[in-house]
């Protein structure tokens, strides 16, 4: 159950942070992995430590870098998706 309460928070916190801009509504289109740095994830806040895949993907409006540990970037891409989804936003979807 703790978990559940864990993975609940960071969703929320995750899309509070697209609502006020802290982290954007996109998909990315490169995604770099690599053993984590130490740098803060964009999703937590917590340091991503060398033993942890870390994710980095660029912020396309800013330029600048986002790091997320491997679970924090994939809620954050659900997140990207369902606030997508919701407001009808089809940019970001391929068309045949």
């Amino acid at each position: 159950m703790e978990s559940q309460g864990r993975d609940a928070a960071l969703r929320l916190s995750v899309r509070e942070r697209i609502r006020h801009g802290r982290l954007p509504l996109l998909r990315p289109e490169q995604v770099i992995a690599g053993y984590g740095s130490g740098r803060l994830c964009a999703a937590c806040d917590r340091p991503i430590t060398d033993a942890q895949t870390e994710y980095e993907v660029e912020d396309c409006a800013s330029g600048s870098a986002l790091c997320f540990h491997s679970a924090c970037h994939g809620v954050w891409q659900r997140e990207c998706a369902a606030a997508s989804a919701g407001r009808g936003d089809q940019s970001n979807s391929s068309t045949a």
